[in-house]
Order: C-alpha cells, then structure tokens, then sequence
C-alpha cells in the first residue's frame, strides 16, 4: 500500500485558504493541487530559490513566488523578511570562528575575510539581498559603529534617534538598524563621532516591551561575537542595554 503524500495533503489544505491556485504563476496555476505533480514543481522551484524542498507551498515559497523589486529599492516588509528568513536558516559558523559558508557570503558583501567578526556585515548582505543587488550601498561597512557613523548621517535628524533623545523609543521601526557599544563609555565616545568596538542588528518588531532584532554574530547570550544569526528581544527597561546603545537609523530612508 502506498503512503500517503504529506506534500499534497499539504498543499490541498493551503489551496483557497492561503493562496489561489488562479492567481499563483505559470507553471502551478496549471497544475492540481491535489497531485504530485504539484508538489514536484513546487520542490523544483524551492531548489532553484535556495529554499527548503519539500514541495508544500507555504507563506516562505509564496513569497519568493510574488514579483522581485527593482535594484535599488529597499523597503521595510523586504529588509524584514530577508532577516527573518536568515533567522529561520538558524545560520551558524562552520570550521571555525567567523567562519563558514554563509557567514563568508555575508563578510564577502563588505570585503571582510573568513575569521573577521561580521555583525555589521550580516546588516549590509540583508540591506543588499532586499535591493536584488549584488553589492551593498556605501553606507554599509563590515564595522558597526562606522556603519553608524555613515548610516545616521546619511539618515539625518528625521530619521534616526539616540537613548538620548526625548521620546527616542517611539522613533524606532521596523527596518531600521541598532547600534551599540561594547560599554557605555564606548557609547558616548562613538556619539562623539569616534571609533569604538560595537555590535548591530536590524529591528524587525517594536511594542511597549522593547524592540526585536535578527542579529548577525552574536549567540543565545547576546555575545557581540557569537556563532550565529538569532533573533533577540532588548527591552526598554534593560538600563544596561540601552547605556551602550549608540543608537537607531531607518535603512529603507538612506
């Protein structure tokens, strides 16, 4: 007897409910959802996307499915998702510290080597894969507190807010970029417009509680130089987080 196909009950239960098979693009508006021959066009597409295949159409491929933004673009829902997406991959290092095949592709994008911390080089490979562009903008560095130097500047007043600043928690949104120091007096001196050892990520949610981030390099612990890509949440009332927190800027704005 012969089992039955996980993917199809799969993708027969999303059919109406999360998608339209009508309005999904050729060559599965064509095809059934409730035969195989579905789900192995379904598992085809994920391969050539570099995404999971297992030949169920979930939000994930959908996504991939809808049209690419022209280069040069960079919106919220974009940056979000590409880091989020990151997340979901739960990346680690391999062969060693800083290391590994998709670490080295984030450190590429900035011109850092394998074995260079790259928490600001996570940011700029997320920032360049949101604009489908095979280089990250000029205000990326593969050094978080420079990519705050050259970010909120770029950003400006309007854009970009410091624990310093009145009412600075209701600024920050969904894509922008965090920045802090390795201590509070790393802190201050990077307002200074110095250079200090930092860390950063990219906000992908904000409430009452705090902001959330998907970071590059760092760990379960908050490390600035851990052994993956985690999702993090900083709450506004970790006083010690947010004294060596240099500050906040939209990226979608620059």
């Amino acid at each position: 007897m012969t089992a039955p196909d996980a993917r199809v009950a799969y993708n027969v239960s999303k059919a109406g409910a999360l998608w339209q098979r009508a309005a999904l693009p050729t060559p599965f508006c064509t095809l059934d959802p409730a035969t195989p021959a579905f789900a192995d066009a379904v598992a085809t597409f994920q391969q050539v996307r570099g995404l999971t295949a297992d030949g169920k159409l979930g939000p994930a491929t959908l996504a991939a499915m809808q049209p690419r933004p022209s280069v040069g673009v960079l919106t919220v829902d974009a940056l979000v998702a590409t880091a989020e997406h990151e997340a979901d991959l739960q990346v680690r290092e391999e062969g060693g510290m800083n290391r590994g095949k998709r670490v080295e592709e984030y450190q590429r994008i900035v011109g850092l080597r394998p074995g260079d911390p790259w928490c600001a080089a996570f940011v700029a490979w997320c920032v360049a894969k949101s604009r489908q562009a095979d280089t990250a903008p000029t205000w990326c560095s593969g050094s978080a507190i420079t990519t705050w130097h050259k970010g909120s500047k770029r950003a400006g007043v309007d854009a970009s807010t410091m624990p310093t600043f009145p009412d600075y928690k209701s600024k920050v949104k969904p894509g922008w970029v965090w920045v802090r120091a390795k201590d509070a007096k790393g802190a201050t001196d990077a307002c200074r417009g110095l250079w200090v050892q930092g860390h950063c990520g990219i906000v992908v949610g904000v409430d009452n509680v705090g902001f959330y981030t998907v970071e590059g390099n760092t760990n379960a612990q908050g490390a600035r130089d851990g052994d993956g890509v985690y999702r993090k949440l900083h709450r506004w009332s970790d006083a010690a987080q947010i004294a060596r927190t240099v500050g906040w800027f939209d990226s979608t704005h620059i």
